[in-house]
């Protein structure tokens, strides 16, 4: 009897094993999905708008356009600066051309004159005359190598500006990163945008991905590159799935978790994506994953 006893509660704790081990870990998760806020990267007035919420983007697309006329006399005065100083460059270096050619004169009379003070034919003060002349003259070409440096770097500085304006003038035409479908709309025509102001979101919804929660025993035999599967929970097709990342360390249960006992618990995440291949699955829906194994 003691023997016929103990086959009969071991025969439930084996088959509760059993379909304990035979269940594919699994858990739920509200889908997400890549997302990206454009932001501006110059100021002005919003002149045209191509989107609205819903919109289906490219990436490359033109979001809108922010009005340039500020910008584009701001280039034409830059480049007429630009023109200018290179003609203060050119008189600079013909002057040097000028300096150099004086310089060499002075220093042969210098030579000439000192010869002759030497040999008793020149008196002191011609001696000295020509000795200033010759230092007047060196520092004339020192004078005009100051300007050409000086002409240099003014050139620099109003090319460094022109390139400013210019890269302005493109980010008048801020353009879409990726393709999805515009999120969020932050602007509207005549609106003016500052640096840094956001324009839209625009979601990936090609495919969407989930997090998941698993706990220690399930997680272990996860990897990357697994399949899943995803129900929507709202009945029809189900969805393929594929794991593309695990977490490296423990957490506990997120607080959206309903008991209490079970945020205690300690869990692994991991993530699925999932192709949204007939544009069914949306932002926020709720899914179950099944991961395969």
């Amino acid at each position: 009897m003691k023997i016929v006893f103990c086959l009969l509660i071991s025969i439930p704790l084996i088959l509760t094993s059993c379909a304990s081990h035979n269940t594919k870990p699994g858990g739920s998760g509200l889908l997400e999905t890549d997302e990206s806020v454009i932001s501006a990267e110059t100021s002005g007035r919003v002149r045209q708008r191509f989107f609205d919420e819903g919109t289906v983007i490219n990436a490359k697309d033109t979001l809108l356009i922010i009005d340039t006329s500020y910008l584009t006399l701001s280039l034409a005065t830059a480049k007429a600066n630009y023109e200018v100083a290179q003609r203060k460059l050119e008189a600079a270096k013909l002057q040097r051309e000028k300096a150099k050619e004086t310089s060499a004169y002075t220093q042969k009379e210098y030579n000439r004159v000192t010869a002759l003070f030497k040999s008793g034919t020149a008196n002191q003060k011609q001696l000295d005359l020509i000795k200033h002349e010759f230092s007047l003259a060196k520092l004339a070409v020192r004078t005009a190598q100051n300007q050409i440096a000086t002409g240099e770097a003014g050139l620099n500085k109003i090319s460094t500006e022109i390139d400013r304006i210019k890269r302005s003038l493109k980010d008048c035409y801020p353009i879409a990163p990726i393709s999805g479908v515009v999120t969020e709309k932050y602007v509207e025509e005549g609106e003016l945008l500052a640096p840094g102001k956001p324009i839209a979101k625009i979601s990936d919804l090609s495919s969407l991905w989930v997090k998941v929660y698993l706990p220690t025993g399930d997680f272990a035999h996860i990897k990357i590159g697994d399949q899943a599967t995803v129900d929507t929970e709202a009945g029809g097709e189900k969805y393929r799935g594929i794991v593309i990342w695990t977490s490296e360390e423990a957490e506990f249960t997120p607080k959206n978790v309903e008991t209490k006992e079970s945020r205690a618990n300690l869990v692994y995440a991991v993530k699925v994506r999932i192709k949204n291949t007939d544009g069914r699955l949306k932002i926020g829906m709720p899914v179950y994953v099944t991961i395969d194994q």
